[in-house]
């Protein structure tokens, strides 16, 4: 049945990059500021969790690695294409273990905080950035901001990105496609129901593309490294990313 599955390469080249709600001001004012902002999010400003947001937005405004830069942060908070492209260089810049916890915690939101239609979205990215602040347990929130903070840390680097070899790639994409195969419980309806999606992704129904997009984080997440860590690199990447070839 692995013949068959011939959009698993595919599933390495749709995507879009995977970024979170960005709350992070560009300076850092008081923080009866953010009551608005917090109240539309349906977070109260004068509970634990509100109370944890604002601490969280001060010590990443406070942080010179990521306040220090100020262009960057205007482009952080004005430009939401600027924006995206910022945080996708920064995930593919953050190390393999920390972008796995980065992949894995978008995976947990899917399955925990978002129903079954997608919020009848068909984008992933347009998907996670449903996902509220008040959907999220204290806990979530923690982990979202410490991996956010690690995300802008990295997009400062002015290091070249290496580029997986084309074995590399071809190595990957074999390994998800038989993940994809084992997480669809080699079943032929969840096949071609997966493969169907695959080949007219901006057309599929959001029921279709929710369960599709859980099936492909799913598959990711189980794939072995160094492979999983190619396909994770192309789920949260930038096209305009500094990379030099990796001969």
């Amino acid at each position: 049945m692995s013949a068959t599955l011939r959009p698993a390469e595919a599933a390495i080249r749709y995507h879009a990059p995977l970024i979170a709600p960005l709350t992070t001001p560009a300076s850092n004012p008081p923080p009866s500021a953010h009551d608005d902002t917090l109240s539309e999010n349906g977070v109260d400003p004068s509970s634990d969790k509100g109370r944890l947001i604002v601490a969280w937005i001060a010590r990443i405004s406070a942080d010179p690695a990521i306040a220090g830069d100020v262009q960057r942060m205007s482009r952080l908070h004005l430009n939401p294409g600027a924006r995206t492209q910022l945080l996708s260089d920064g995930l593919e810049r953050l190390s393999p273990a920390m972008r796995l916890q980065y992949v894995a915690m978008i995976g947990t939101f899917l399955d925990t905080l978002v129903p079954s239609d997608c919020f009848g979205l068909t984008d992933m990215s347009d998907v996670v950035n449903r996902v509220s602040m008040n959907a999220m347990s204290e806990s979530d929130i923690d982990r979202y901001f410490s991996i956010l903070v690690e995300i802008l840390r990295a997009s400062a680097s002015d290091a070249t990105l290496d580029t997986p070899t084309d074995q590399q790639y071809a190595q990957a994409e074999h390994s998800l496609r038989f993940s994809l195969l084992r997480e669809l419980g080699y079943l032929h309806a969840n096949v071609a129901r997966y493969t169907s999606y695959m080949q007219a992704p901006r057309k599929a129904a959001p029921v279709d593309a929710c369960w599709a997009m859980r099936v492909m984080m799913h598959a990711v997440l189980a794939m072995p490294d160094p492979e999983r860590d190619v396909v994770l690199r192309k789920l949260v990447g930038s096209p305009g990313a500094r990379r030099e070839p990796n001969e």
